[in-house]
């Protein structure tokens, strides 16, 4: 049975998560349709990938220290505000400016809705909790990403933008009676020394951080320009580009719920290791198939494998590691995950340009990457498959 904490940590997430998807599925269909072009969009996502890593670090941080609960609050105004800004305002150095802000603020969200789901769980209930936090954010997805481009085309992109930003603000409705655990006493110094971690705690660390990178990387070539890709290939309108990036979450959504169970039945590390593993052939299958429906199934079935790991590895690496060590490793780990992006995204507009051609070779290199984490996933995560916490925490019923 999950927590009221739990509880209202989750109808916040759906809540910001479909808002949040209707205003990102069409904000760069927004960009292209009043005329800025692929370099602006990418250096523009890569700053907001830095302002997530440096300012997502200190917020997230920030929150530990002086107030989870009254730091998640802010930050969701604060960031309801400059979505509708960025979306009435669109002068390039509004939009620098304001991506740097939002990309901060929302990763500081990100790190102390994590934190918060680790000190109101215990082993019993976080890999349920995980699992259902994960099917949210994919299942909004889904319904956001089919609403968001529908209005789009319906209303115009521009008056989306801001209603869902208006709507994103309302969000914060849930969490207005959340409270903190605990707060973290300790200096930043003290934060960040991972002196006492033993060897294995290190290694799992070390393994947490290659994977980031690795899958950071890969990802961050193209997953941030969904939008653009079904626009450029197959010339999709916005409800059209909405329903395939939704097929996308949709399974996601279903698979990150039954994950646990999942986990269960086959071994947590064993299911994992299986979908890592096709995600890599399904990589380079997008770098060669120009079938729009074909093309969209292979990018569904990408989205999903990966995503649904997602869950089981939070709660294996996060349950290894001590509490007071929790915000300080997603912190880092969010710094690593988005300086990653942040260049990965800049390598976008240059490896693309304006033509089409330039997709094949930029799947191919997010294939490699994959592979890469696939690789230390095998050596560094699966001898943990007969520990004794993995297994307490999927145990079969």
């Amino acid at each position: 049975m999950l927590n009221k904490n739990i509880n209202k940590l989750l109808f916040y997430s759906l809540l910001a998560g479909i808002t949040g998807s209707m205003y990102s599925v069409i904000f760069n269909l927004y960009l292209r349709d009043i005329g800025i072009e692929n370099r602006f969009i990418s250096n523009m996502t890569s700053l907001e990938l830095f302002g997530s890593a440096v300012l997502g670090l200190l917020l997230g941080i920030a929150g530990d220290k002086f107030g989870k609960s009254f730091f998640l609050k802010f930050l969701t105004i604060s960031a309801g505000f400059f979505l509708i800004i960025r979306a009435v305002f669109p002068h390039p150095y509004v939009l620098f400016i304001i991506s740097f802000l939002n990309g901060g603020f929302m990763a500081g969200r990100a790190i102390i809705i994590n934190t918060l789901m680790v000190e109101n769980t215990d082993t019993s209930s976080r890999g349920k909790a995980f699992g259902y936090l994960i099917a949210i954010n994919m299942g909004t997805g889904l319904f956001g990403n089919s609403f968001g481009g529908f209005l789009g085309d319906h209303i115009g992109l521009q008056n989306t933008l801001i209603i869902s930003g208006l709507l994103f603000l309302c969000s914060s409705l849930p969490i207005i009676t959340l409270h903190d655990r605990n707060k973290n006493n300790e200096s930043i110094k003290q934060i960040f020394d991972f002196s006492s971690l033993n060897i294995s705690e290190r290694k799992i660390m070390s393994g947490y951080l290659i994977s980031t990178f690795t899958v950071g990387f890969g990802a961050g070539l193209f997953i941030h320009f969904g939008n653009l890709i079904f626009k450029d290939l197959f010339s999709m309108n916005p409800t059209m580009i909405g329903i395939a990036l939704s097929i996308a979450q949709a399974g996601t959504a279903v698979g990150a719920a039954l994950s646990p169970l999942l986990s269960k039945k086959f071994g947590a590390l064993n299911y994992t290791g299986i979908l890592q593993f096709f995600v890599v052939p399904l990589i380079i299958g997008l770098a060669y198939v120009r079938d729009p429906y074909m093309f969209t199934v292979l990018y569904a079935l990408r989205f999903s494998f990966m995503n649904m790991t997602s869950p089981v590895m939070s709660n294996i690496v996060l349950s290894n590691l001590p509490k007071n060590k929790i915000t300080a490793i997603n912190s880092l780990n969010n710094l690593l995950n988005n300086l990653t992006r942040t260049v990965a995204t800049a390598l976008f507009g240059i490896i693309v340009g304006s033509t089409v051609s330039g997709y094949k070779i930029l799947f191919l290199i997010s294939g490699l990457f994959y592979f890469i984490n696939f690789i230390v996933f095998m050596f560094i995560f699966m001898p943990l498959k007969n520990d004794e916490k993995t297994m307490n925490l999927y145990k079969k019923e």
